[in-house]
């Protein structure tokens, strides 16, 4: 990983993406579009709501510097080409059927993985306590087969995002570094249940209850921890990956 800390270094000197050419920004997120099923797709695979995703396709948000390099390994582009044009063009495989992306292992040729789902292992993972989680050092796949996760979650594969969870707010429900399975169209609170979701740029996973005035309260299962409480209009900028419907681990 030496050549992303190096463009993760120049970016956290000053650069970013939209200052000096915004619409060169989004033609360059295009590009990368034409090598994915659609925007919703990557926008899962790497762990962004479809909405914040295309306001960056519309030019009227930048993401952070975490979530642009999320964007760049997940589309398997340089990060400073990304944010500014520079280096090397990618070379992307052609459009439909597998692709070769970075952090994929060359096995992926070999089997047949259509009855699988492939997800990766986000950059960034879902807090549950007061830890502030760190990137892994690769990139990592999950395989799982549709039928599994049809019968067990009760979501379609191409709706799963996958996260890792850190901390210990939510056992023993949850445990530190258990891997959690989300369904992402479950992104209104309608069932009271655990969500992963962003407030003001962190990530939790938290067992969510909305209030009729509008407020959400968010309650850890380790009652060692307070429940916490979002106003109504703090909860409107609320980003909600999606509610947890599955959750494993090392014993």
């Amino acid at each position: 990983m030496p050549r992303v800390r190096t463009q993760v270094k120049a970016l956290e000197n000053g650069s970013h993406v939209a200052g000096s050419d915004k619409q060169a920004f989004v033609e360059r997120l295009q590009t990368i579009l034409t090598h994915w099923p659609s925007a919703d797709r990557l926008a899962r695979a790497m762990g962004v709501s479809s909405s914040a995703f295309r306001k960056w396709l519309k030019g009227e948000a930048e993401p952070s510097r975490e979530r642009l390099v999320a964007l760049a390994r997940t589309a398997g582009v340089g990060v400073a080409w990304l944010a500014e044009g520079e280096g090397p063009e990618p070379v992307f495989q052609p459009a439909g059927g597998a692709r070769r992306r970075q952090g994929v292992c060359d096995a992926l040729d070999g089997p047949d993985w259509s009855g699988f789902v492939l997800l990766p292992r986000r950059a960034e993972a879902a807090a549950a306590g007061s830890v502030t989680p760190e990137a892994p050092s690769g990139s990592e796949f999950i395989a799982l087969r549709h039928d599994w996760v049809r019968s067990v979650c009760s979501v379609e594969p191409s709706k799963v995002v996958l996260e890792t969870a850190v901390g210990e707010s939510m056992t023993p429900t949850i445990r530190d570094g258990n891997t959690l399975l989300i369904d992402s169209t479950d992104q209104t609170f309608r069932n009271f249940g655990i969500y992963v979701l962003e407030i003001n740029g962190q990530r939790l996973v938290k067992r969510v209850q909305r209030k009729h005035d509008g407020s959400l309260v968010l309650i850890s299962d380790n009652n060692a921890y307070q429940p916490d409480t979002v106003s109504p209009d703090a909860a409107n900028d609320v980003t909600v990956v999606g509610r947890v419907v599955w959750a494993g681990g090392t014993v």
